[in-house]
């Protein structure tokens, strides 16, 4: 059908125009509504989770940009009927991701992907439609299935990358590593030798059955649950804020619950802004009963800061996580038992093959070690896994399908100048040729023994002329995105990120 073309006024102002409504193609009035109300708070857990990842790097006003996308994050929470906010605040977190590149951390660049795909849908229904009103409810119905598929795609990773020697060795296994350290925080769970190498069994457990669980209906919800409470658990481990993976995941998840999760939610803050409300105009009428509530409630106040601010160093995880994360799961719970609590329909359904772009990117990302490319932001996060320098110790995957050999190409340092890489040498620690250059290029060390794939090397900057190896930077996409970490020369690979 063709359309009249928009007058100045109206593109600006979109006034008058008579743009295409998805709700005719909606089983009913009430499912997109309902569908609409998905979109909205998937919109506000999406911008807390930014708000948390931001927390953990205490990055909220490191530079403009960190600014400006805490202040998308809360103007879309605001708002989270607002496409327009939404797409600012994707993009700026997009930007912050490419700015980031190449230590970006596995959560965040599963965001930038997110955030890619979200894009890519808008975009597609733009052309599909023939209109920039696109319907909130097409949108979410878009995007959905295919950020369904690159969660499982995470989850695929984070187990079949644990599978190595590294990680079932209960001297060197994160999952060991992992339980010791938060025990030694928190002091309440067994330490013996026993339970410490079951950690490890019962951690491949679980990641292995929350994908498998989420992908039936009739299991989905129990998948969600198991899924929460880990990653709940997860976060209070010391050894990194892992608050920000989590937010990310519980924002991903809400993307498989039905309408009466949405609804439940819906109910309980009306139910809170109602009774806020009610409470608010009752304590503004003074006496001496909301004197002392007031007073007392201040006093309770000032002493539960005074008592976390020395019974706890990270404050956002052990108030805000838990308040937002226990919040989360009990509504979630309470929303198991109601009637249509298992969503319908197929939960990777997608609307067009070409969507599959991002999904089909994500995936290849994980397999990055195998293939010989980067080790970091892959997914490996804390496995034990190792493929460098011709070796691995994985159980499945062989050396020979590196068909690249960035991997292959690498370095021990005998001595040097710079300190990080004199202790690199002193701890038998190896780099990648790739990541060893493009360390010397940055920090510039005056000089470095090395030895590379077998052959004793010396470099001196003060000698050295411009057609020296270490001095040529790599082509720049390739140093955006490549980025490898360190590895040990001799035995059991350790728990590294």
């Amino acid at each position: 059908m063709s359309s009249s073309l928009l007058s100045f006024k109206q593109i600006f102002t979109a006034q008058g125009v008579n743009y295409y409504n998805f709700i005719k193609e909606c089983a009913s009035p009430e499912r997109h509504a309902t569908t609409v109300l998905k979109y909205k708070i998937f919109c506000c857990l999406w911008a807390i989770a930014s708000i948390f990842h931001m927390a953990n790097k205490n990055a909220f006003t490191v530079n403009l940009t960190f600014f400006l996308l805490t202040s998308a994050a809360i103007a879309l929470i605001a708002k989270p009927s607002s496409v327009v906010r939404l797409l600012v605040f994707i993009s700026l977190q997009t930007y912050q991701a490419a700015t980031d590149l190449p230590g970006l951390s596995n959560h965040w660049i599963l965001t930038a992907f997110v955030n890619l795909t979200i894009v890519h849908a808008f975009v597609y229904l733009i052309i599909k439609r023939r209109s920039f009103f696109i319907d909130k409810a097409e949108l979410l119905d878009t995007f959905a299935p295919l950020v369904k598929l690159e969660l499982m795609a995470l989850y695929f990773f984070a187990v079949f990358h644990k599978l190595n020697a590294g990680f079932f060795d209960t001297e060197a296994s994160c999952a060991v590593r992992f339980l010791v350290i938060q025990n030694n925080y928190y002091n309440f769970l067994p330490s013996g030798g026993t339970f410490l190498a079951f950690n490890i069994y019962l951690t491949l457990l679980i990641e292995t059955l929350i994908p498998v669980l989420l992908c039936f209906r009739r299991t989905r919800y129990f998948g969600i649950l198991l899924g929460l409470v880990f990653h709940c658990a997860l976060a209070y481990n010391p050894l990194n804020g892992f608050y920000d993976f989590s937010s990310m995941v519980f924002a991903l998840y809400f993307l498989f619950t039905s309408n009466s999760f949405s609804h439940k939610i819906h109910t309980y803050y009306t139910r809170f802004i109602r009774r806020k409300g009610a409470l608010k105009r009752q304590l503004l009428q003074f006496n001496v009963i909301n004197f002392a509530l007031f007073s007392v409630t201040i006093v309770l106040g000032l002493l539960a800061i005074n008592y976390y601010n020395r019974a706890f160093e990270d404050y956002f995880r052990h108030v805000v996580w838990t308040g937002f994360s226990v919040t989360f799961i009990i509504v979630f719970m309470l929303s198991m038992g109601t009637k249509g609590s298992s969503e319908r329909g197929k939960p990777f359904a997608y609307a067009h093959y070409s969507l599959l772009f991002f999904p089909v990117i994500v995936f290849l990302n994980g397999l990055s070690p195998y293939l010989g490319l980067k080790t970091e932001s892959s997914y490996a996060m804390f496995s034990n896994l190792r493929t460098e320098g011709g070796v691995t110790n994985h159980f499945i995957v062989p050396v020979s399908t590196q068909v690249f050999d960035y991997q292959k190409d690498v370095v021990e340092i005998v001595s040097s100048s710079d300190p990080y890489l004199q202790e690199m040498g002193q701890e038998n620690k190896m780099l990648v040729f790739f990541q060893f250059r493009r360390y010397v290029v940055k920090n510039k060390p005056e000089s470095i023994t090395y030895i590379r794939n077998g052959e004793l090397k010396t470099f001196e900057r003060s000698k050295a002329t411009v057609d020296d190896e270490l001095l040529q930077k790599a082509w720049y996409p390739l140093e955006k995105v490549m980025q490898f970490r360190y590895f040990y020369k001799y035995g059991v690979q350790a728990c590294l990120h």
